[in-house]
């Protein structure tokens, strides 16, 4: 009886509390099939991109073994997913499913099993790997059959995975990857290498990675291990080779992968599934983590190399960290530093989020030599390195001005690459390139070299076979693009002694890249136009500003430099160019300048500074402030006019609109742009990755075409980033405003008519409430109160109290309750003899005052009168 009433207490209990009693029961199923003894909120707030998982190679594709379980004794000994071969079994019209020994079996039939074995196991997470070559609504049709379709996860963002948690709460279990690429493929289907990676195999026993995956784009998240699937070592029996007790080569290789890498080894792939690979997941597991961001400008960088680590990642990484271990992390990118600049974690006791923030360096940062060839071979850098023409003629070119001519035997000599920091050590080399002409006999085009010809010692940047090459000597990198005569190209190459990277870059984009090489340890004079180790390489054409740097230059600085975008401050020195002159320029500057001083003073004591007369008469002619085509208002009311002076605002909808805004002040504020991650969270927040996708297709196609109405403005796409560029040409308003206060000419009288004639049409992006924007407007409107105020300063109250109360009247529309602002108005107004205006003003300036702040103005009319 006592039995009985226990019984029935227990049953009663579940039954009032079947929810609770559910999550207790995910708690602890994520408990043990993480298979540490963690705690289980670890394992259910870690993401996809941070777990690990068991795959079964269940059909043997490019297997050593073969798998001889089915997929339900697999899923019964808890198979993190598969990796399945599908094919079209034309005799019984249906979709089949290959095992390792080429027999087949429905593939519906196996979805089937799945799907039952996802219903009784409320926490499994599966992942799928399909290859197939059937037609992609073959696989739906199975899908939408066997009814998994409920559990399929959709993602969208490459860049972002969900907790296990929220997958299972969710329903959406189960991730399908597809190995090859298939058009019109539904949501559900991923393309595996948009979103993982597979290192190079490796020795188990001295895994070596340089940053160069055989599969997939570094900056995916998703690492797919393949490594235990190679042949055991030579006379070691395979139960002792599988034997984690006796062979920590099973944990170690991987663990050095994952360190490597920066990336979790989500999918472990087993050709045979057997149960020594229980306790190498319970050693991974058990690792302490530490995980973070490099970020720029809140967007990730494509990778970064970390000092003392060997490891090379993306701009987001995850390191293992095991017992007894310190974790040191010094980022390092080309073009940057970073803030920490390193991060010391000391046998960490939990895992760690660490984030990094990079800092682009100036682009004169460590820059060693800069020959621009307008005065010869000089160098315009602050290091004097000067070189010795021999041969070499200067002329100028209509595109470059003055450049250095090359012929046969001519060439530059420069001082020794150990004064050049070229010797073991970063360094990239730019330069502008014309050839002439190619020559039959001629092996090499140079346009760095020195006259070795030993391994690691000779530095030769040349073209070789019409295409930009990089070496030291039997050490090399060959470029990819076809460099024609008679055609300017801007060349970069670029060597990195952290990663040993060795790059090419045309034209500001990567042309071609390898790892792994070695530095230059040579230390001969270098040459500009000559390489000594073969006797028909020289230059036969032309160079224009070349420039050597002692560090690694970022692709966002390689590419201004190939727009001519980036200014080398220190080049542009005087006193470097003409120090003698300069010398001799300042003393007589410094002369005149006392002479005027004293001639001047005396008379200029006690007069008051007033703006030039000519300059506010031409505030009375408003039909100037606009040309009558290619213009862009976005003061006062939105307004495009194009070259035939058609007004074509109405052809701006207000998706484009914004569009056309967003992009527009992205450009104005952010050196890089908008990125299309960024630009599709604003404007379509609410669609799938991929809608959001066709929607921005659509509309920048529909806002590239109206642009092409005006003169030279154009949307431009570089580095998965969008920037508005204008010509000359064409007038846009904002970004005129935007110019005139860089330039900081405000000690300059003139400067407030102009910036005043450029925002007096009204309030930036009028009508516009985008949360967005908000920072933009704000900015201007700032720049509009202070400028104005100081403008009314040099005006004198009586003779210009009509301008004085325009200016009072657009510094209240941008902020009705600035006081300054309303005194001088209402100055203005009594001069102009209109005291009941004036003091009507006052009345309602002093109710908007208590609405915005809620309390009562304490200035009276005659306080702001005197003040």
């Amino acid at each position: 009886m006592f039995d009985q009433k226990i019984e029935w207490l227990l049953f009663s209990f579940f039954m009032k509390n079947q929810k609770q009693i559910k999550y207790i029961f995910l708690f602890f199923a994520f408990w043990f099939a993480a298979g540490t003894g963690r705690a289980a909120e670890d394992v259910v707030f870690r993401h996809y991109d941070e777990s690990i998982f068991v795959i079964s190679n269940y059909s043997g594709t490019d297997a050593t073994l073969k798998e001889n379980q089915s997929v339900q004794q697999l899923l019964d000994a808890n198979i993190g997913g598969f990796r399945f071969y599908l094919e079209w079994e034309r005799q019984q019209n249906q979709l089949m499913l290959l095992n390792a020994y080429g027999h087949s079996t429905p593939f519906l039939d196996q979805l089937i099993t799945i799907r039952e074995h996802l219903e009784n196991n409320p926490d499994k997470i599966l992942t799928l790997f399909l290859d197939f070559n059937v037609n992609v609504n073959e696989l739906t049709d199975v899908v939408d059959q066997s009814g998994i379709r409920p559990y399929l996860y959709i993602n969208e963002s490459e860049d972002e995975w969900p907790t296990l948690r929220d997958m299972v709460e969710t329903g959406k279990r189960v991730v399908i990857f597809k190995m090859q690429e298939h058009r019109n493929s539904p949501e559900w289907l991923h393309y595996v290498w948009d979103y993982a990676v597979e290192p190079y195999f490796s020795i188990l026993e001295a895994p070596d990675f340089i940053g160069e995956y055989l599969k997939g784009d570094p900056k995916n998240s998703l690492l797919i291990y393949n490594d235990y699937n190679l042949p055991r070592r030579a006379g070691l029996p395979e139960e002792s080779f599988f034997n984690t007790t006796q062979n920590p080569y099973l944990i170690e290789h991987v663990k050095n992968v994952w360190k490597s890498t920066g990336k979790t080894p989500n999918f472990i792939m087993l050709d045979r599934y057997q149960s020594w690979i229980i306790q190498v997941l319970y050693q991974l597991r058990s690792f302490q983590t530490v995980k973070g961001t490099v970020t720029f400008n809140a967007q990730r960088l494509s990778y970064v190399s970390w000092e003392g680590t060997n490891s090379l990642t993306s701009g987001k990484y995850s390191f293992p960290v095991g017992p007894g271990e310190t974790l040191v992390l010094t980022p390092r990118s080309p073009g940057y530093q970073f803030k920490p600049e390193t991060v010391v974690f000391e046998e960490p006791e939990q895992s760690k989020l660490q984030h990094f923030v990079a800092v682009p360096l100036d682009i004169t940062e460590d820059l060693e030599a800069y020959y621009s060839f307008e005065n010869g071979s000089m160098d315009y850098s602050n290091n004097g390195f000067n070189g010795k023409d021999l041969g070499v003629h200067y002329q100028n070119d209509p595109d470059r001005n003055m450049v250095a001519v090359f012929g046969k035997e001519s060439h530059i000599v420069l001082p020794k690459a150990e004064d050049l920091k070229l010797r073991d050590h970063d360094f990239t080399v730019s330069a502008w390139v014309k050839i002439r002409d190619y020559n039959v006999e001629d092996r090499d085009i140079s346009i760095i070299g020195t006259k070795g010809s030993s391994y690691q010692q000779s530095i030769h940047l040349v073209l070789r076979n019409r295409k930009p090459y990089f070496g030291f000597y039997a050490n090399d990198l060959e470029g990819k693009t076809t460099i024609e005569p008679g055609k300017w190209y801007h060349l970069v190459w670029r060597y990195n002694k952290l990663t040993g990277e060795q790059a090419i870059f045309v034209d500001g984009k990567l042309d071609s890249r390898s790892l792994g090489h070695p530095s230059y340890k040579g230390r001969e004079s270098i040459y500009i136009g000559m390489a000594g180790y073969n006797s028909s390489t020289h230059m036969n054409g032309e160079i224009d500003d070349l420039v050597i740097w002692s560090r690694t230059l970022g692709e966002e600085e390689i590419w201004s430099l190939s727009r001519d975008l980036m200014d080398l401050a220190q080049s542009r020195n005087l006193f470097l160019r003409y120090p003698l002159l300069s010398k001799m320029g300042v003393i007589v500057l410094s002369l005149l300048f006392l002479l005027l001083i004293y001639l001047k003073l005396p008379a200029r004591l006690g007069r008051r500074r007033l703006m030039p007369v000519e300059k506010l008469k031409e505030l009375d002619d408003r039909q100037s402030d606009y040309p009558g085509k290619n213009f862009i208002q976005l003061f006062g009311d939105f307004r495009v006019v194009d070259k035939d002076e058609v007004d074509i605002t109405g052809q701006f909808t207000p998706k484009i609109k914004q569009l056309f805004l967003l992009i527009l002040v992205y450009s104005q504020h952010h050196r890089k742009g908008i990125s299309t991650k960024e630009l599709s969270r604003i404007l379509w927040p609410d669609l799938s990755y991929q809608n959001a996708k066709n929607s921005r297709g659509v509309t920048i196609r529909k806002l590239r075409i109206i642009l092409e109405r005006l003169d030279e403005v154009e949307v431009v796409f570089n580095v998965d980033c969008w920037t508005i560029r204008f010509g000359n040409t064409v007038y846009c308003d904002y970004v005129e405003c935007l110019n005139l206060l860089n330039e900081s000419k405000e000690k300059d009288p003139a400067f407030y008519p102009d910036f005043y004639r450029i925002i007096r049409s009204g309030e930036v992006f009028k009508d516009e409430s985008l949360d967005w924007l908000d920072d933009y407007k704000g900015h201007v409107g700032n720049s509009i109160v202070d400028n104005l105020l100081k403008f009314i300063l040099l005006l004198e109250p009586d003779n210009d109290h009509e301008l004085i109360l325009k200016l009072a009247d657009r510094i209240l529309l941008t902020d009705p309750v600035n006081d300054q602002a309303l005194s001088y108005k209402l100055r203005a107004l009594v001069l102009q003899n209109n005291m009941n205006t004036a003091k009507y003003t006052y009345e309602k300036y002093a109710v908007l005052y208590e609405e915005s702040y809620g309390e009562k103005l304490a200035l009276t009319f005659e306080d702001l009168l005197k003040s």
